[in-house]
């Protein structure tokens, strides 16, 4: 099990930080020690396990998302990234979220170990996103310290 989780994400409407409180809460349950916070605030990287999120706006990770990812620090740290966007509404999801989470993975000094994407939490499936995120957390939260991501699988 991880013993600590830094949950890093930016957001300009509130759907992602609402996704985050979710994800925190299922990590949470696990008793997982939790800590969240923006990208520029970030003055330690000491945890099992660092989990990045961003929304996308214009097509596009946010800047201060990717600029956290890039850093040397992050080298040797097992990174879970994950997006949230509104792109099953245009009916190329699969396609979308492959090129934003490609995206991110492009710009990353880490190893990821995960990687997902969440809807919009104010859409009218909220209450499911809800548990999906709930069950992310703890997903994360189970993984051993050791775990490492079967090629192909992340």
């Amino acid at each position: 099990m991880m013993g600590r989780i830094l949950i890093v994400f930016d957001t300009k409407g509130g759907s992602t930080k609402e996704i985050i409180q979710w994800i925190r809460e299922g990590a949470a349950s696990k008793g997982v020690h939790v800590d969240v916070q923006n990208p520029n605030a970030v003055t330690s990287l000491d945890y099992d396990l660092i989990v990045v999120g961003t929304p996308i706006y214009d097509n596009r990770p946010m800047t201060s998302v990717r600029r956290f990812l890039e850093m040397s620090r992050l080298h040797d740290k097992k990174l879970a990234l994950f997006v949230v966007c509104f792109a099953g509404i245009f009916g190329m999801r699969n396609f979308m979220v492959r090129k934003y989470l490609e995206e991110l993975r492009g710009e990353c000094t880490g190893i990821v170990i995960k990687q997902t994407s969440f809807d919009s939490a104010l859409g009218p499936w909220r209450k499911i996103n809800r548990a999906v995120c709930i069950d992310f957390g703890k997903e994360l939260a189970s993984l051993p310290p050791n775990y490492k991501a079967a090629a192909g699988t992340v």
